[in-house]
């Protein structure tokens, strides 16, 4: 039973008590103190048993409150992780973008300036076949592993 329960019961057991009509009762001076002693024992028992579920209550909401903030920390530091490692690796693509808009820049000035030299510059697909057709027959090794050179 909660406190406010047996609180109420001994407050309505007194309440008919006092209105049921009774004898006279001669009361021993020693019983008497002794129910008093025993009633204030029991009344003390029963508050320090609801501190304690009051007090074992709070620490469990504490617990709980403290479990929740340690996963949503947990949250907010791997979120942030996320975060620190997505910015490192959009700066990087950007690097790589300005560094490919470079190489873009170079080829272009360098095939402008072979144009004005009266050079005529073959495409890509073009040079690989004038390269393999003008090359001697020469055999090269071939160590059977690619590094994205090409081929030789």
């Amino acid at each position: 039973m909660t406190f406010t329960r047996i609180l109420a019961a001994t407050a309505l057991t007194g309440l008919l008590a006092g209105l049921v009509p009774s004898a006279t009762v001669l009361a021993d001076g020693r019983a008497s103190t002794r129910n008093i002693i025993l009633g204030i024992g029991a009344a003390t028992y029963l508050i320090l048993q609801h501190n304690k579920k009051v007090h074992q209550k709070y620490a469990e909401d504490a617990a709980a409150n403290a479990s929740l903030a340690q996963q949503r920390n947990d949250a907010w530091t791997a979120y942030s992780a996320e975060k620190r490692a997505y910015q490192n690796q959009l700066a990087e693509t950007q690097d790589l973008e300005r560094e490919v808009a470079y190489q873009h820049r170079i080829v272009v000035q360098q095939r402008t300036q072979l144009a004005s030299l009266g050079v005529r510059t073959a495409q890509p697909a073009e040079t690989q076949r004038t390269v393999a057709s003008s090359a001697p027959s020469a055999q090269v090794a071939f160590t059977g592993s690619s590094y994205g050179w090409g081929t030789l």
